[in-house]
């Protein structure tokens, strides 16, 4: 009897226990750094990582309401992947390494475009404009 209970556990088709979710976390991470959303998205999953698991079954019962909104296959997908606090770790980790990969291509950009950084070069003080007693912060070299 109770090899019949664990084979029948380790056998239903929604258990995500040994599921991948490294291209979900990507898709996601993608679309957060996009929207240049990291700060308020790493603070929020780590503020319910504790609670993933309720998270996951108040996703499952609205399941009905958001199928109509988005697509089903990814939505249960993402519902499986908050059910572990692993996966939720990963995802933090994913978006954080994605925002670090388009911090250092925007900085790339930067540095390639001609002029470098000297376009507002004029609105910083002391640039060797103006007077040249003064010492760029508005006081006189004589007092």
């Amino acid at each position: 009897m109770r090899s019949f209970v664990t084979g029948s556990l380790e056998s239903l088709p929604g258990e995500g226990a040994g599921e991948d979710f490294g291209e979900l976390s990507a898709r996601i991470a993608r679309r957060v750094v996009e929207r240049q959303l990291t700060v308020p998205a790493v603070i929020l999953l780590e503020s319910v990582k504790p609670l993933s698991f309720l998270g996951n079954q108040m996703l499952i019962f609205l399941d009905p309401m958001v199928s109509l909104v988005v697509d089903s296959k990814d939505y249960q997908k993402f519902v499986r992947m908050l059910e572990d606090r692993d996966n939720v770790e990963k995802l933090i980790c994913a978006i954080e390494d994605e925002n670090a990969r388009e911090s250092a291509a925007r900085d790339a950009r930067k540095a390639a475009r001609p002029g470098g950084r000297r376009r507002f070069s004029w609105f910083r003080r002391g640039s060797g404009r103006g007077d040249p007693k003064g010492d760029g912060i508005g006081r006189q070299g004589d007092n």
